[in-house]
């Protein structure tokens, strides 16, 4: 079986490259476990997941309009035609994938999947929506969703609301977990949450009840989602007298940045989180580095707010408290809690 994928991954996100992962693991389970993976990335030089059976390719288009970048774009048009013509099945996932407007796109995001599922149609290939996420918001685009999903062969997402608006245009799909739930083998999980705030309304007295003396505290947070005001020096007060919260209780912090992104620095968590550093405080620096906080089990408590920290807190059995920014992350909760 040749499959190829069009994931969200190059762009620094740990999340996405553990989807990634944990993906191609379960699709070997569902067909072979010789299948072979041809991936679509934005950077073909950061990959993070190494596998013989997984090679990278670089996404058309690579900002079309730069005249400087005419070749790559041709020879990576070239590559996206062969690839599709090489595969069994088209597998299109990723957060976020579905939705209305993105800032470094060169079309609207929908366009770029439209023009690459006409390609797929077009040489008789079978779509397999895999997890997929879909935030529309502008009714003239569910047309364009519907033109995107049309005679696909298979439709999985990950959440009711995404489920519900494909059904709005009569399109069948059904729900799944988040790849990443698999990246423990261990089937048996705990509920080891501590307790949940909602991120724009806590305030640190909420933790007074939490023993935090001689504890190595870890904060996954990010930015724009502590305040609903979106007032960012507001938030960086909020985040600075938690820290400060937490020093005084004897705890030691390091932060867990989960993006890196190259190019957003609104989703990249690193840059945010450098601002709070001091002499005694220290952040990771790369998503390997994260990955093996969680997976070697390197930490005692994880102050939670990217999903995919919750998500990894959980498999890999690490006390969280939890700051819940979205409608996504409250699902998630419900979904573990049971």
């Amino acid at each position: 079986m040749n499959i190829s994928i069009f994931a969200a991954v190059g762009s620094g996100n740990l999340g996405d490259e553990l989807i990634l992962k944990n993906e191609i693991i379960l699709l070997k389970k569902e067909f072979w476990e010789d299948t072979q993976f041809r991936v679509f990335t934005y950077d073909i030089q950061d990959v993070f997941y190494r596998d013989p059976q997984v090679s990278y390719l670089e996404y058309f288009p690579i900002d079309f309009r730069n005249i400087k970048k005419l070749t790559r774009n041709i020879t990576n048009f070239k590559n996206f035609v062969i690839t599709l013509l090489w595969s069994q099945r088209v597998v299109i996932w990723g957060w976020w994938i579905m939705y209305d407007s993105e800032l470094q796109s060169v079309w609207n995001p929908l366009k770029q999947w439209e023009f690459r599922t006409k390609w797929a149609r077009f040489l008789r290939k079978k779509i397999y929506f895999y997890a997929v996420w879909i935030d529309i918001k502008q009714q003239e685009n569910f047309k364009l969703l519907g033109d995107i999903f049309k005679n696909a062969w298979k439709v999985t997402v990950r959440d009711q609301k995404s489920k519900d608006q494909l059904k709005s245009i009569w399109i069948d799909s059904h729900i799944i977990d988040d790849p990443v739930l698999h990246d423990n083998s261990i089937d048996e999980k705990k509920w080891n949450v501590i307790s949940v705030h909602a991120s724009r309304t806590f305030r640190t007295s909420d933790f007074d009840s939490y023993d935090f003396r001689w504890k190595k505290i870890w904060l996954a947070l990010r930015s724009w989602y502590f305040w609903t005001s979106w007032n960012t020096q507001i938030e960086v007060l909020i985040i600075e007298e938690l820290c400060k919260y937490l020093e005084s209780r004897w705890a030691k912090l390091i932060f867990l940045p989960h993006s890196f992104h190259p190019t957003d620095t609104l989703a990249n968590d690193y840059e945010f989180m450098k601002q709070f550093l001091t002499l005694d405080r220290e952040i990771c620096a790369s998503m390997w580095e994260v990955y093996t906080i969680y997976n070697h089990h390197l930490v005692h408590t994880v102050i939670s707010m990217r999903l995919h920290s919750i998500i990894l807190s959980y498999v890999y059995g690490i006390d969280q408290i939890v700051l819940s920014y979205s409608q996504k992350t409250e699902e998630l909760l419900k979904k573990l809690e049971q």
